[in-house]
């Protein structure tokens, strides 16, 4: 029976759909083993520059007195020319078929290559042991949320991810700071993921990640850690994340819906005078709501949408004013198309809403300043259906008040905008 199953495994060697070129050893009844990746290094030019000065007007949030302190000047960052491999990643995937019991077990481990730098960490991308069925899907591990998996489909050329280009940087995030406690669309440690099956397009997929080091005794003393994780205060730092898709051959639709509890993601990114993040007693829960849809108008081109509402809130504030809440809508609309030959176009408009604020003790509070925007564009030249190069551009555009960053290298100061370009080369396997 071992010769049998090893005659077996190898002559499903390197067998795998040509359109895709993985590496696929075994078979579904033995096991597979599936070797994949993306590479996409590319040189990239910024620049950052008209940072806002003291005695600008700003929002309440990010000054209390409404407007910026100080005296001496603020800079931003020098001009940035670097090497860098975005998220290009390697991965290993397979199934197994329990035809007994109508199951297969699927499972991936992927990790980000950073060959720009020479060091990676394992399984740091999305990362699961799962049983599929007739009921749907179940995994356990390190996964994008349903939020995430469902918005946002430009994602331009598919590099998008880890990149300047990305409209997650405005589309899901807070505007005041870049703390990224009160970014939606990422990544979640140990979630449980469970995803229907399809039916006449419709497929519904819901998540949960539990804190691991919540303190349950509400032992811990003032001040209190604060984010996924910290455990302290009796604080239940969880998510939830749900939605549903409806895809057919010219619309794609979604509606999703995230919940951060005790992720403090206003208070991490308000001036520190209003924060409520190291209080005993304080929480919060943040809901970002979106709604997402591709309209393919024709073969090889689409148009797409996105409208994302964010709100902040959070209870138990100690005395004096501090931070209550925040809700702010953003949007954004694409285009990408090719036209029967090797080149494609994609461009991106992202808005980043002004919104509306309360403080505690009745205090005034003001958005003045929040509002920017956020303008890619690319066109990327196929050599097959593996390779191609590309050339990208964003600017984003901060008002007085917000910090929208995209910038890898170090933080720009609020209401500095921001100028990037890059040339790559992506490669799949």
């Amino acid at each position: 029976m071992r010769r049998k199953a090893a005659a077996l495994a190898v002559g499903a060697l390197f067998m795998a759909p040509a359109a895709h070129a993985q590496i696929v050893f075994g078979n579904p009844q033995l096991g597979t083993l599936q070797i994949y990746g993306k590479l996409y290094p590319q040189f990239a030019y910024g620049s950052s520059k008209d940072a806002s000065q003291p005695g600008t007007s700003v929002s309440t949030l990010a000054a209390t007195s409404g407007v910026l302190g100080g005296t001496a000047p603020i800079g931003t960052p020098g001009s940035r020319r670097a090497i860098d491999v975005q998220n290009s990643y390697i991965g290993f995937r397979g199934e197994r078929d329990i035809t007994n019991y109508r199951l297969k077990f699927i499972w991936q481990l992927e990790q980000g290559v950073n060959f720009d730098t020479g060091d990676a960490t394992w399984s740091n991308r999305n990362s699961f042991l799962g049983v599929r069925s007739g009921w749907g899907t179940v995994k356990l591990g390190n996964m994008d949320t349903i939020y995430k998996e469902y918005g946002d489909t430009l994602q331009i050329f598919g590099i998008s991810s880890g990149n300047f280009v990305s409209a997650s940087n405005m589309l899901s995030h807070i505007g005041i700071g870049n703390n990224n406690s009160a970014r939606f669309h990422e990544r979640k440690a140990n979630s449980l993921q469970y995803e229907t099956p399809t039916f006449a397009g419709f497929t519904a997929g819901y998540q949960y990640s539990p804190d691991e080091a919540r303190d349950t005794n509400n032992t811990a003393a003032a001040p209190c850690a604060t984010g996924p994780g910290a455990g302290n205060c009796g604080r239940d730092a969880s998510l939830h994340s749900y939605g549903v898709k409806w895809d057919s051959e010219k619309i794609y639709a979604s509606i999703h819906q995230e919940v951060h509890n005790d992720f403090f993601g206003g208070s991490n990114n308000v001036v520190a005078a209003l924060s409520n993040a190291g209080q005993q007693g304080a929480h919060s829960q943040d809901i970002g709501t979106r709604f997402s849809a591709e309209w393919r108008y024709i073969q090889d081109q689409r148009v797409t949408l996105d409208i994302a509402r964010l709100k902040y809130r959070e209870h138990g504030q100690a005395a004096g004013v501090h931070f209550e809440s925040y809700d702010h809508t953003n949007w954004a609309i694409g285009w990408d198309a090719g036209f029967g030959g090797p080149w494609r176009f994609a461009a991106q408009y992202i808005r980043g809403g002004e919104g509306s604020c309360q403080l505690t003790a009745g205090a005034a509070c003001s958005t003045t300043g929040l509002k920017s925007y956020q303008v890619s564009a690319g066109v990327r030249y196929r050599f097959d259906r593996q390779t191609f190069v590309y050339l990208i551009g964003a600017k984003v555009n901060n008002g007085p008040s917000a910090r929208y960053d995209n910038w890898a290298a170090s933080s720009p100061a609020r209401g500095a905008d921001i100028l990037q370009t890059a040339l790559g080369l992506s490669y799949s396997f």
